[in-house]
Order: C-alpha cells, then sequence, then structure tokens
C-alpha cells in the first residue's frame, strides 16, 4: 500500500477544488489534489455556461440577495448566501488575476470569449487555473478514486482510495477538502460529466456527518433529447426566433407565457419551466426549433458550438426533454467552509445551504469561486494554528496499517455468488432515478420506486468484484443506491411543493408545516431521516446591510 503525507488533500478538481489548492499553496503548505479522471477537464465546471451572479454596477447586493431567496423559497441558510454575496465581486476578481477573462454583464459576469469561439465557456474558465496549477507546487494525482475519509479520534486525518491501476493508497493529510461536485449523473438524463455520481455525499455519510435537502434537484428544461445523442443542454442566450412546440403544433412558449421573456425565465423561473415541460414531454414529444435563427447568429456562441454537431440543428426541429443539472442539497458548512468534522472543509456544489429550495441562475460558479477561495484558506489557517499548537499525528503507526491492510484486503477479496454485471445495473439505478424521483413527484410512485430500489440493492450485495474495474464499479453502485434511497425517502417525507421539488398530489407550498431541512444521517449502516425546523426570519431582506 502506498504511503503519502501532504499538509492539505484537495479531492475534486473542479472550479472550487482549483481555486482551494491554488489558495492553500500560496499559504506556503504542501497540497495534494486528486480526482477520478483527468484533472479539471473531467469536471462539470469544464462544461459550465460560464456565467457568474454577483453584484456589479448595475446589479446591487441587494438585488442579489433578494433574487437568491426569492428562488430558495425560505430554506436558504442566510449566513451562507450573505457570504457568498459579500465575498462574491472580490471572488471575481480573484478569477482575474489568475488570467480567467470575465466580463461584466447583466446580473454579474460572463466568460469572455475570442471572436468566433466555439468552445464552452467552462473550458474557457478553467484552462488558466489548470495552467496556473501546473506551473505551482501543487502535487496532483489524477485517476484516484477515494473510498474512505481517514476519521480518527473525531477529526479527519486523510483519506484512503485506489488508482485506476489497482494499488492502494492511505494519504495522511492536516486537512482535507471536499469538493467532488452533485450527483447529476446517477439519473438517466442529466447533462452532468458522468463521474458525478454522488462520491461526496456517500463519503461524507460514512464518515458521520449528516446531510440536508438532498430531495431537491434541479432540472434545466432545455436538454437535447434526440436518441442515441447526449443530452447537453442549449445554453442561453436564446434568440426570439427560437420556437417550442408539441407534437401537434401547440406554441408552448404562449401557453407557458414565456414568448419575449425565455432568457429570464431560465435564470428565475428554472423550475417553473422544468415542471411544466417535463409534464408536456409526458403527453408526446416537444420539440425546440432553430431553423428561423438567421445566418449570422451562427457563427457566434452558442449556435456555433452546435455547428461541430453532425446533427442538422439549422435544418429541423429536434427533440428535447429537461435534464438532472444540480443538487441543492448536501453537507454542512459554515462561513469558513468548515464542516463539523475537524480538519474537513467542502466548497462547491457537495456543500449545502445557499441555494435553498433552489439554485438562482448563475449563483452555481460563484458559489465554488466564493467557497473556493475560502475553503483554502480556512484549511491553510487550520494547519497553521495546529502547528503553532503544536499538535501532530503518525497515521502510519504499525497497529493502524494492519488494521488498513485488512480493510484492503475486504474490499479485494474474492467470493463466489449470483453476478450481474455492474454496468447494467448502473443503468437500473439511472432508469429508476428518472421515472421516480423525476421533477414531478406522488405517494404511490416514490413507494413503489423505493421497493424497486430494494430490489437492485439485493442484486448489488452479490456483485463480487472479479477485477479491480468491477471494484470500483461496485463502489459507484453502492453509492448511487445510497444517494438515491435518500433522495426517493426524503421526497416521500416532504408532502408539499417547493422550488425545484414538485408534489403532484401535495402542489401547494406549506409553510406552516414545511419551512423546515431534511437531514439525512447514516446510522450503523441505516438511513435515518429527520427534519429540523427554520428558526431564522426568511425574506426579511432589509435586514442585512452591506
Amino acid at each position: 500500500m502506498e504511503e503519502l503525507f501532504t499538509d492539505i488533500l484537495v479531492i475534486g478538481s473542479g472550479l472550487a477544488g482549483l481555486l482551494a489548492a491554488l489558495e492553500a499553496e500560496r499559504a506556503g503548505l504542501r497540497v495534494l489534489m486528486v480526482g477520478k479522471f483527468a484533472i479539471g477537464m473531467g469536471t462539470n465546471t469544464s462544461l459550465a455556461n460560464g456565467a457568474f451572479t454577483a453584484s456589479n454596477s448595475r446589479f446591487s447586493k441587494e438585488n442579489h440577495l433578494q433574487a437568491t431567496l426569492e428562488s430558495g423559497k425560505g430554506l436558504n441558510q442566510i449566513r451562507l448566501v450573505k457570504t457568498l454575496i459579500e465575498k462574491g465581486p472580490e471572488a471575481i476578481k480573484r478569477l482575474r488575476d489568475y488570467g480567467a477573462p470575465i466580463l461584466e454583464r447583466g446580473m454579474g459576469y460572463i466568460m469572455d470569449r475570442p471572436e468566433g469561439s466555439s468552445q464552452l465557456p467552462g473550458v474557457l474558465l478553467i484552462k488558466p487555473l489548470i495552467e496556473r496549477l501546473r506551473n505551482s507546487s501543487i502535487k496532483l494525482l489524477p485517476g484516484l478514486v477515494i473510498f474512505d475519509l481517514v476519521v480518527e479520534e473525531g477529526e479527519v486525518r486523510g483519506a484512503f482510495g485506489f488508482l485506476k491501476d489497482g494499488k492502494p493508497y492511505l494519504i495522511q493529510s492536516r486537512a482535507v477538502l471536499l469538493s467532488t461536485g452533485g450527483a447529476g449523473a446517477i439519473y438517466r438524463r442529466n447533462d452532468n460529466q458522468r463521474s458525478i455520481l454522488g462520491d461526496g455525499y456517500a463519503l461524507a455519510l460514512r464518515a458521520g456527518l449528516p446531510l440536508f435537502d438532498l430531495e431537491f434537484v434541479q432540472f434545466y428544461p432545455f436538454a437535447l433529447g434526440e436518441p442515441r445523442l447526449s443530452s447537453f443542454l442549449l445554453y442561453p442566450p436564446y434568440p426570439k426566433e427560437v420556437r417550442l412546440f408539441d407534437e401537434k403544433g401547440e406554441d408552448l412558449l404562449e401557453r407557458f407565457n414565456l414568448r419575449g421573456d425565455l432568457n429570464r425565465a431560465i435564470i428565475v423561473q428554472r423550475d417553473r419551466l422544468s415542471i411544466a415541460l417535463y409534464s408536456a414531454t409526458q403527453s408526446g414529444d416537444v420539440f425546440f426549433d432553430l431553423t428561423q435563427v438567421p445566418q449570422e447568429k451562427w457563427e457566434h456562441y452558442p449556435f456555433n458550438f452546435l455547428k461541430k454537431s453532425k446533427f442538422p440543428f439549422r435544418e429541423r426541429p429536434f427533440l428535447i426533454s429537461p435534464a438532472v443539472h444540480f443538487f441543492m442539497g448536501g453537507v454542512e458548512i459554515d462561513e469558513k467552509a468548515a464542516t463539523s468534522l475537524p480538519g474537513l472543509f467542502a466548497a462547491g456544489e457537495v456543500v449545502w445551504g445557499i441555494h435553498g429550495a433552489n439554485r438562482l441562475g448563475g449563483n452555481a460558479l460563484t458559489e465554488c469561486a466564493v467557497f473556493g477561495v475560502i475553503g483554502g484558506q480556512s484549511a491553510a489557517e487550520y494547519v497553521h494554528e495546529r502547528e503553532r499548537e503544536q499538535k501532530s499525528f503518525n497515521l502510519f503507526s504499525e497497529d493502524f496499517m494492519k488494521k488498513w491492510d485488512r480493510k484492503v484486503r475486504t474490499y479485494l477479496r474474492k467470493r463466489r455468488g449470483t453476478f450481474d454485471e455492474p454496468r447494467y445495473l448502473l443503468k437500473d439505478l439511472k432508469d429508476l432515478a428518472w421515472r421516480y424521483a423525476s421533477p414531478v413527484r406522488e405517494e404511490e410512485s416514490l413507494k413503489e420506486g423505493l421497493d424497486r430500489l430494494a430490489s437492485i440493492e439485493k442484486r448489488i450485495e452479490k456483485v463480487y468484484p472479479a477485477t479491480l474495474k468491477d471494484l470500483f464499479k461496485k463502489r459507484d453502485l453502492e453509492n448511487v443506491a445510497l444517494l438515491l434511497k435518500a433522495i426517493l425517502k426524503g421526497s416521500l417525507f416532504r408532502t408539499e411543493s417547493r422550488g425545484s421539488f414538485f408534489r403532484k398530489d401535495f402542489p401547494d407550498q406549506d409553510d406552516t408545516n414545511w419551512l423546515k431541512n431534511t437531514c439525512y444521517r447514516l446510522e450503523k449502516g441505516e438511513l435515518e431521516i429527520t427534519h429540523i425546523e427554520k428558526s431564522e426570519i426568511r425574506n426579511k431582506f432589509r435586514t442585512f446591510e452591506f
């Protein structure tokens, strides 16, 4: 087993992780960054549309606060929202300092691009950060799959995982930052990278941390629905010539009262539009039509990106459907990005609290930037404080190594039994998520989904890895099943509709009974769910001064 020492371990390499690593290195510390696949480019940041919602000369902090809380429908953690809003412009400046080309625009900032460039804005954002990373002392270890956080004497002391070649790694770290993203890829229809399967949520649960509000999943309304093509998003801005209609030819923009206001609706009414469009797709096909878009607009983003495809987007309408985009729930942190487990920090989509019941468009990248910077700085402060207090530990004692050697052998032990191909089980889980944890949910289908999930879980238990590749796949299956059970159970208990969450059998928001957050814990292998009443006064925008 390979043994590594570092001051700060960063798990995940999207925007939040990159910024955290760079900030920790600026503090003079040893930093190790690990990722399941390629550093940076294998993350959702590289697929992002490059929009940051943050105050600027035309959009005040008060406006940002109001819009964020209105989207969150009373479930936001105001202390984190305030931090996001106060630190947003500063984080944008830090990104510019690192070389990211960012322009002020509308409700915040967008990525600048060379004339005629068809690159995704997320790629333009992440490239200068990766270049800065390569010129730093930060050690990179792509292809390392983290299986467990190492928790000893009530604090995080590192992590354990396997490299893709099968070599086990035990990493001793004075602090760990979790920036693994969300879990969009557990759904059959999603716009996430295929590796985004909820790893961070599962690591946190198994380390004893609670998670919150996992039932709140954001769907993006306009994703490509053509068979055999990936379900990538059709990003704004949408020109006035766009048409949206069903198989009977009815104009859905007229039906949804969105004609002329589609670009704003995609930011502030994304949940309503996704629910309406999902309902429409249950009755038949829905089409997006770009055939009337003028030639000159096809020379600019986002239409020049579509031109890369062999699909004839300019010549005929094409199928669309909502797709899973973002998870509002996750790990609890404070204003310094610290979790309740000493030594563990978190940033980005894996974190809960800022978005409440639905995320305001553009707040995702702002969150990653703000709390990535804060997380790196806070982790560095934590390490320096322990040095001042002369607190140290040595993981690699003889007894400790024997314990982890036994754990490695447990993971790699080969047993005989009924064998289900892991890739087919993952497909079954994704299909189950899409069918039973869709934008529109109800009691009967949620219970049916849980029953079917229980059956799949029994099949997962009988997957005895014959190869290391199977071992990685089984851990993915376990993580996905655990997270899906949380979503289904949490959805069953919440008997109302709020933000991105819609119960067909309880279509109204119920502030009297459900102005509360859902808390998920793993106790002796069983998922326990409780609810926490909101004690803060919500939507009192004038109580905050900036």
